[in-house]
């Protein structure tokens, strides 16, 4: 007989289904069975016995459904119980897996945060060559060069990219160094476009922005027509600046691209900590257009990053200003504004 596996507490239900005969009915059974295969025929038992018989078989029959019953349980709880093992091991082993990698993204975070973003601070220094030209077509122009330097403790470079040539402009990320010799770019709302000015390259559009607004009077504001500007290293502004290159690092050669560049997919340009970048006053659309402007008293502003879309160490010192009296073809300057003075000891004025 085959004892089933669940304990104490199967043996005990078994054992509640083995009929209990006692001797003398098992010897009285004998002989009846006996006398039966002799010839006396089952008709011959007494009804008592035939029932017990009956009561037996039935007994015997349900013992047996309950050990097939028992057995295909317990086969079954085996079965499931590795299953549930299976799953348990999948899930720690998953666990395990996302805990590793939440580390590890904690522990690059953490490196990350420890090494000091270098970022740049745009200034624009002060406007320079003011000068009124009058037009064949009637128009009269003020003129003027503007510089913009960078007296941060990393450099200011942008980087444009295209996903192809029919694609007419670049999206911008600014590229920003850190002390620990990498870098991350930062994506920007600015845009790049292509010009066929004269000064063939692609430039940031509304870098910068000029103003031109009447001191009394009405009070009207006139704006610059210069909407794309590339930076690049033109000459040195102050070299003791921690950071700042010896010689050039952006120049014209490999900043903003050309005019074999207007097929590009990338294009790069910058302006290193100490150095200046000028836009004279000869360049396509360095001008403010005063025609039909009486004479008078004007502040002449102009503002680098007007809409905050890139990242510096300041952006309140973005701008400078200048006084001027119109009057005819001349503009006389009265008072200048703030400008990157330097102070010594790397502090600006």
């Amino acid at each position: 007989m085959v004892e089933p596996r669940h304990g104490p507490e199967g043996r005990t239900k078994l054992a509640g289904l083995i009929p209990k005969t006692s001797d003398k009915e098992a010897n009285a059974e004998y002989h009846l069975e006996i006398r039966s295969e002799r010839g006396g025929g089952s008709r011959d038992l007494p009804r008592k016995i035939r029932e017990k018989r009956r009561k037996v078989s039935r007994e015997m029959q349900e013992l047996n459904d309950t050990k097939r019953h028992t057995i295909r349980d317990c086969v079954d709880f085996g079965a499931k119980t590795a299953a549930v093992k299976r799953l348990v091991v999948l899930t720690t082993a998953f666990v395990l897996a996302v805990s590793l990698l939440m580390l590890g993204g904690i522990t690059r975070s953490a490196e990350a945060q420890d090494a000091a973003l270098l970022l740049p601070d745009l200034r624009m220094g002060s406007i320079q060559d003011m000068k009124v030209r009058e037009y064949p077509d009637g128009r009269r122009l003020l003129r003027f060069s503007a510089l913009m330097v960078n007296v941060g403790a990393g450099p200011f470079e942008l980087r444009g990219q295209r996903p192809d040539t029919d694609t007419a402009t670049m999206s911008v990320a600014q590229r920003i160094y850190d002390d620990a010799g990498g870098y991350r770019d930062i994506p920007t709302s600015a845009t790049m476009f292509y010009s066929g000015d004269g000064h063939d390259h692609w430039h940031v559009k509304d870098a910068a922005r000029y103003t031109l607004r009447q001191l009394g009077g009405s009070g009207q504001v006139r704006e610059g027509a210069k909407e794309g500007f590339c930076f690049f290293d033109v000459w040195p502004y102050d070299l003791t600046l921690p950071g700042a290159p010896e010689s050039k690092h952006y120049s014209a050669s490999n900043s903003c691209g050309g005019s074999e560049h207007e097929g590009a997919s990338q294009v790069k340009m910058g302006l290193s900590v100490g150095w200046t970048d000028i836009y004279p006053y000869v360049l396509p659309f360095q001008w403010i257009d005063i025609t039909g402007l009486p004479s008078g008293t004007y502040l002449l502003r102009a503002v680098i990053d007007s809409g905050n879309q890139f990242k510096e160490s300041r952006q309140a010192n973005n701008y400078t200003w200048v006084k001027i009296e119109l009057e005819g073809e001349k503009a006389k300057v009265l008072k200048e504004g703030p400008t990157p003075r330097y102070c010594g000891r790397g502090q600006y004025c």
